[in-house]
Parts: C-alpha cells; sequence; structure tokens
C-alpha cells in the first residue's frame, strides 16, 4: 500500500510539472523557442529567442488544500535547486511553481497565494520574504532574488474538471488571443499536449525537449482538418477516393507536413502566384498548376495517382482557405 502510493504521488508530481509547463509555456509563448522537462538545469526549461532561460522547480502536493506539512522544505529544496541552476547558464527567470495555496505554512502571506498568483520575491510579505533569505543565507552565491517569482497553479482531486481548470483556463485564455475559430479546441489542445509530452516521456531519453513549432503544430492541423473543408470543394473527388483520403488525411499530415514549413512554403507560392493573377478562380487554379509539384516533394511516396492528386489539393485547399487563421497563430505565438 506504502509502495502503491508513492508511485501515486511520483504520477501526480510528474502530472502537475507537464501543465505547470504548459501554462509557463503559454505565458511567455512569444519569446519561447523550446521546452525542456527534466533538462540540464531545472525541472522545466524554456530556452528564450535572446539565449536566456526561464527555469522553473515544480513542487507539488497531493492533497494541497489541507497538507502543509512538507511545504517549507519543498520551498527550501527549490530555492536551493534554482540556486545551483543559475550558476550554470543565463536564466531571465527563476520560479518555484506549486500548487499549495500556501507555499510558506504562513499565516502571514498565505491570503496572498489565492488562486493563480505570480508573485515576485519584491511583492512577498515581510514574513514570506523573511523565510526566503533564510533559505538563501547558507548557499554560496544564490540565486538573485530579483529574478525570483513564486507561482501558484491551484492542481488538486481526481477529478479532471477540477484538476485541470487552471491550465484549460489558460489555454483558452490563449486560444482567444490568437482566435483560430474552432469551437472546442482548448480541451483537445490539453489532450494533445498531455499525450505529446507523456509520449515522450515512456522514451528512454528522460529529458523531454519540444521546439515551439512542435507545441503549436496540433493547432495548425486542427485549423486545416478535412472535416472543415467545402463539400463544394471535396466534390470533384470520387466517392471511392475520397474516402480513401478521410482514412488518410490526419497521418499523412501530420507525417509529410510538420514544422509549419509545409504551411509557410504553400502560402509564400501562393502570394506570389496571387500578385500575377488577374481572376476571382485564383485560389483553383494556383492548385491546379501548382500541385504536382508540391505532392512530388511531399507526397511521393504515395503510389496511386488519384490519391496523391486528391490529398495533396485538399491540404494545398485547406492551406489557403485558412490562411488568415494561421496567420493568427503564426503572429500570436511570433512562430
Amino acid at each position: 500500500m506504502e509502495r502503491s502510493r508513492r508511485a501515486d504521488a511520483v504520477v501526480f508530481g510528474f502530472d502537475f510539472q507537464v501543465n505547470a509547463a504548459i501554462v509557463i509555456f503559454l505565458e511567455n509563448v512569444k519569446k519561447v523557442k523550446s521546452l525542456r522537462l527534466e533538462g540540464n538545469y531545472e525541472d522545466i526549461e524554456l530556452e528564450l529567442d535572446n539565449g536566456k532561460y526561464i527555469l522553473a522547480q515544480a513542487k507539488s502536493v497531493e492533497k494541497a488544500s489541507d497538507d502543509f506539512s512538507n511545504v517549507r522544505n519543498n520551498m527550501k529544496k527549490a530555492l536551493t535547486s534554482l540556486s545551483d541552476a543559475s550558476k550554470k547558464t543565463s536564466a531571465e527567470s527563476l520560479i518555484v511553481v506549486t500548487n499549495s495555496p500556501n507555499p510558506f505554512n504562513d499565516d502571514s502571506s498565505k491570503s496572498v497565494f489565492y488562486g493563480h498568483t505570480h508573485r515576485m520575491y519584491k511583492s512577498l510579505p515581510k514574513s514570506a520574504k523573511e523565510l526566503v533569505d533564510s533559505y538563501l543565507k547558507d548557499i554560496p552565491n544564490s540565486l538573485d532574488k530579483d529574478r525570483l517569482m513564486i507561482q501558484v497553479i491551484p492542481f488538486e482531486t481526481d477529478d479532471d474538471n477540477e484538476r485541470y481548470k487552471v491550465i484549460m483556463q489558460c489555454i483558452n485564455d490563449f486560444i482567444g488571443e490568437i482566435n483560430p475559430n474552432i469551437p472546442g479546441i482548448g480541451r483537445r489542445l490539453l489532450d494533445v499536449w498531455h499525450w505529446q509530452v507523456f509520449d515522450n516521456g515512456g522514451k528512454h531519453d528522460s529529458a523531454i525537449k519540444l521546439n515551439k513549432k512542435d507545441i503549436i503544430w496540433p493547432i495548425l492541423v486542427m485549423i486545416t482538418e478535412l472535416s472543415r473543408c467545402d463539400d463544394k470543394f471535396l466534390s470533384q473527388f470520387d466517392e471511392g477516393v475520397y474516402e480513401e483520403v478521410s482514412y488518410r488525411y490526419a497521418e499523412l499530415i501530420n507525417n509529410h507536413c510538420e514544422n509549419c514549413e509545409f504551411f509557410i512554403k504553400v502560402l509564400s507560392s501562393f502570394n506570389a502566384f496571387k500578385q500575377s493573377f488577374n481572376s476571382r478562380d485564383v485560389v483553383n487554379s494556383y492548385i491546379n498548376e501548382k500541385w504536382c509539384s508540391v505532392a512530388d516533394e511531399y507526397f511521393s511516396e504515395i503510389e496511386d495517382y488519384e490519391i496523391k492528386e486528391a490529398i495533396t489539393k485538399i491540404v494545398m485547399y485547406q492551406i489557403i482557405k485558412q490562411r488568415f487563421a494561421i496567420d493568427r497563430v503564426k503572429e500570436g505565438t511570433n512562430l
């Protein structure tokens, strides 16, 4: 029973770490280059475009609302780890991220940590500052307190809606900013991001690294998925061809168009074509003229000519049709 509880605690801790990483990523999405869990320096590492890092120590408590027995010890360990990490690399921000609403087990400061909170060291109550100072005093060349943040993300219970409530709110706020116009995309994204990280977590390399393009790519896939394609455009294809395309579409677009370059290349080519083509039917004209070269570059292994033609034309059509939504994603994430 004791081993089972320990195993459950490890799973819960990793779950919190993954979701804390998602939140911190989204809060800094425009300047993030990559996200890494269990990296060279910390539990959560965000490499930024300027070459610096956001480093975070994740400390979770299974019964966060009423178990404060180890939060001070957790805080001390986290500050020690962040101090060590800040000596190894250039950190823009140092974060202790926890789900405890009373991370210092201190009646004088607990009221400031209600809900999802971000507290820089300078904004902490006096009693909390004194505790931080006491933990750092014995660490030679300890961390720069001006870069230290205590972040609380509510995360508790076995009910998914309650456990992931704040994470979903952060995702929905992000979705609201980029406005891809897809109902229910927030929950779907959370599931995909969980799968991405947990799937990688099962590999032999314990470090999980995802570039920003890896994380944002599922949004572009959802924007251009087959179910959003116009029936009028699809009606040009034989029913048998369409059935085969329906079966293979998601796998093909994921395997052959990943890392966003395909989308960018098609849109750039279309924009250049549009400048020299004076017709209301510019989209279909572009697709009919260019699909062969696109197919040769991205779908050359598809042997059946009809399937290759259909999948290429549909993907190109979806990219062009959804180009404004794709642009909003690119601009909103600085992709």
